[in-house]
């Protein structure tokens, strides 16, 4: 927390943030003024500090046209249990008689009672055995992150300003998308003047210092566009249901407005919740769209920070999807948009229709800059070899669009000169540069767990899958929410009449590179940039000399999101999918690994099936997903042991560490005899070969199947084939209320219910996969392959 937060004097961050020549006009001299009553302010308890704050600082009258008070919190900050929420509002904003809404604040205040150590920005080093300060320093940074998080998405913020209140001290924390800037923590006690300066620059600035968004203006009760989006909200008669079935009248796909698109529109128009009008760069001219809550919105203050909204186009009338991120403006890669833009043109079908997109004004985080400006001058990359790099700061500028970016450099030092913005792009920087970014696309999806069997899952799934090889275009975060479910009206079997078929839309495409682009995005952490850890490939995850994403492991997260679902919404012989799941994408590390990487290391690595641990038996589906994921599963083990053979093959020959004998030093070393012919006839070789590595070398058929994940043609092929299978049940999803425990499949065949046991395999899960055990063979048997129950349910046709 406090390494990661560029830490600034509060007269620095007043000349730089809080212009004074401004404000002079309209700010009152300062007199001396006691906060007495806050004397034993370290002692109270968070209530009755942030009342008797609030209190003093009103009774001051320093804010000439602004004023603290309380609020309530929002709505999904009330689970936080937050009692003491403050900030400081506007006159305008509060009267007498109504309490004022949390929207209108301009800085909140964030009050907690002191605690030693607990400042979650303070850098000295302190005693703490059973880990309090800890605990009480992210509660304390959690809290200020939820606020902060909740007025980026409500307020339409650039950066925000909180007051952070510690007993008797106070810091200054301006917030951006890279990070934090704070000041010194500074005694209000004895040093009233410097929390009462500050006050009165904040009540005096207007919302264009303030930064709040300039390309965002608030709608208010009365307003035409209030009135628009109340009757764009209201039900139509002409809404189509979205669900698979065949139409008995013509319909215009274009033209179509899908029920549940209305009804995502009407739940952003929550009543506590602000409205606003964006506008989103359009080529040279703009485009506005009026949107309420976000339907979506990231975790965490930092970073990306993407809403996704249904938003009303003010052109057309009609619904579509707008997305509000901070993009990494540090990493060589096109824009979202530039991606779509291409893949449009060339006709590709289930991606995003693009409508409009762009970097929005001048908007990017400065925090990065004033961090590195206070690193030591030798951490900075020298000129050459920034110049030399792929990710030098003139190929960053480059990569940006010609209007994003007009900040002049200033003396060396200063923030956005070229010491402070190659040291922000260093590997080991903990804040990145983010440009503030919309695009607009023409459909409303919904989410991939909406899948109502396993034959839909897949086919779905396939859609997506069949992007990449029009285009030679690698998506690189294939994950399972960037897989979504889009409605289209297709043409029906016998020709006659049209259908609404439920179709994949592969979505977010920022991180999109060409096949054979083996460029690393940027001299940043490499596995910070590549995609969704969960579904990222075990060779990604396990191997930081990789130069890239490559077709094979984005095959190989396709068929992780496949399972995913899966266990998740289908019947299985799995008790516990939660656990399942748990373990399969997050718990387990290997041996030697740069991170850890779940069970899938196992099954993708070592296991001869999709296995149950707990006991240890194949994990079954009993339709043709078991046959699908089985054929993936031994393409993607039999490339890892291509991959584990090639490499040895790579490595030098071992250095023989026994040095020659010297004659000098030689004896005769006698033989130990033990007593019993049975001891004595033991063939020396044999007890060897007991302990010896079992072969691990790939046969030619190995190499074939490895060779099949290269490109895509195989995997689509197999999935196409599998879906043709009339054997695919209709019900084999989970009912949404129902118990997990009675939904499962059991097992019928001997094969799944008596498994070999290991004895000693809860110990070598824990300690990793150890490739060439002398006992994994046992696991490896043939006889362990996976076997489906004959019980099938009636033949459904294949979609067309």
């Amino acid at each position: 927390m406090a390494k990661s937060a560029a830490e600034l004097s509060l007269d620095q961050i007043c000349q730089a943030f809080l212009p004074c020549r401004e404000l002079a006009s309209r700010m009152k001299p300062l007199t001396l003024v006691s906060l007495g009553a806050l004397q034993k302010a370290d002692s109270l308890p968070e209530v009755k500090l942030s009342k008797l704050f609030i209190d003093t600082v009103n009774t001051t009258h320093i804010l000439s046209c602004a004023t603290v008070s309380r609020f309530p919190s929002p709505e999904e900050n009330r689970k936080e249990a937050v009692r003491t929420d403050a900030a400081i509002f506007r006159h305008n904003s509060t009267s007498v008689v109504t309490t004022p809404s949390w929207t209108d604040q301009i800085v909140p205040v964030a009050s907690s009672p002191y605690f030693a150590g607990g400042d979650p920005f303070d850098h000295a080093v302190y005693d703490d055995p059973y880990g309090a300060i800890e605990a009480e320093r992210k509660r304390v940074f959690d809290r200020i992150s939820t606020i902060v998080d909740v007025l980026f998405a409500a307020q339409q913020r650039v950066f925000v300003f909180v007051l952070l209140v510690i007993g008797r001290s106070f810091r200054l924390i301006r917030w951006d998308r890279a990070g934090a800037i704070v000041t010194s923590s500074v005694d209000y006690y004895t040093n009233p003047t410097a929390l009462l300066d500050y006050l009165q620059h904040i009540s005096a600035l207007d919302d264009s210092t303030l930064v709040f968004d300039p390309s965002a203006s608030g709608i208010l009760p009365g307003d035409v566009d209030f009135l628009r989006m109340d009757i764009a909200a209201l039900e139509h008669s002409t809404d189509e249901d979205h669900s698979e079935r065949d139409l008995d009248r013509e319909v215009s796909g274009d033209r179509m407005v899908f029920r549940y698109a209305r009804t995502l529109f009407r739940s952003s128009l929550a009543t506590d919740w602000p409205r606003h009008k964006l506008r989103v760069p359009c080529g040279s001219s703009w485009r506005y769209y009026l949107v309420g809550k976000p339907t979506f919105r990231a975790d965490g203050v930092m970073g990306r920070g993407t809403r996704g909204y249904v938003a009303l186009d003010c052109e057309t009338r009609r619904f579509v999807w707008l997305k509000d991120a901070w993009r990494a403006a540090y990493m060589i890669s096109c824009r979202e948009g530039d991606v779509l833009e291409k893949l449009n043109e060339a006709g590709v079908e289930n991606v995003p229709t693009l409508v409009c997109h762009g970097d929005i004004d001048d908007q990017v985080t400065v925090t990065a800059d004033w961090w590195a400006r206070e690193q030591p001058s030798s951490a900075a990359p020298s000129t050459s070899s920034s110049q030399g790099s792929p990710t030098s700061s003139a190929t960053l500028v480059e990569s940006a669009s010609s209007g994003s970016r007009k900040r002049k450099r200033g003396p060396a030092g200063e923030p956005g000169d070229e010491r402070t913005r190659n040291l922000a792009t260093c590997s080991d920087h903990p804040l990145r540069e983010h440009q503030h970014y919309r695009i607009v696309v023409a459909e409303v999806a919904f989410l991939l767990r909406s899948a109502q069997n396993g034959r839909q899952l897949t086919s779905i799934v396939l859609d997506t899958a069949a992007t990449n090889p029009k285009t030679l275009l690698l998506h690189r975060d294939i994950s399972a929410g960037n897989i979504l479910i889009y409605p289209r009206v297709r043409q029906g079997k016998d020709d006659t009449k049209n259908a609404i078929v439920w179709t994949g839309m592969l979505c977010d495409w920022e991180l999109a590179k060409p096949v054979d682009d083996q460029r690393a995005p940027s001299n940043a952490p490499r596995t910070s940039q590549m995609g969704t850890y969960q579904f990222m490939s075990v060779n990604l995850l396990t191997d930081p000399s990789s130069p890239s994403v490559t077709i094979a492991d984005e095959l190989e997260s396709f068929f992780h999101v496949l399972l995913y679902y899966s266990l998740r919404y289908l019947r299985s012989n799995c008790e516990s999918p939660d656990s399942y799941i748990a373990n399969y994408f997050n718990s387990y590390a290997g041996p030697g690994r740069l991170l850890t990487c779940g069970w899938k290391s196992l099954a993708v690595e070592l296991d001869a099936f999709l296995s149950l641990q707990f006991p240890y038996s194949p994990l079954l589906f009993d339709s043709p997903m078991d046959d699908l994921l089985e054929m993936i599963l031994k393409s993607l083990r039999a490339r890892y042991k291509v991959i584990r053979d090639d490499l040895r093959k790579a490595m030098p020959p071992p250095r023989d560490p026994t040095p020659p004998p010297d004659k000098r030093m030689m004896f005769s070393v006698p033989k130990i005899f033990f007593f019993g012919d049975d001891a004595n006839a033991v063939d020396e070789d044999d007890d060897l070969d007991k302990h010896r590595p079992a072969d691990d070398t790939p046969s030619e058929r190995d190499r074939a199947l490895a060779r099949k994940i290269m490109d895509h043609k195989f995997m689509l092929e197999y999935m196409t084939q599998t879906l043709r299978d009339t054997c695919w049940p209709e019900d084999d999803r989970i009912p949404e209320r129902q118990n997990r425990p009675s939904t499962t499949v059991k097992p019928t065949t001997p094969a799944a219910t008596s498994r070999p046991q290991h004895e000693s395999h809860k110990k070598r899960r824990i300690a990793g996969p150890e490739r060439t055990h002398a006992t994994l063979p046992i696991r490896l048997h043939g006889s362990t392959r996976r076997l489906r129950s004959s019980v099938r349910t009636a033949p459904v046709c294949a979609r067309s």
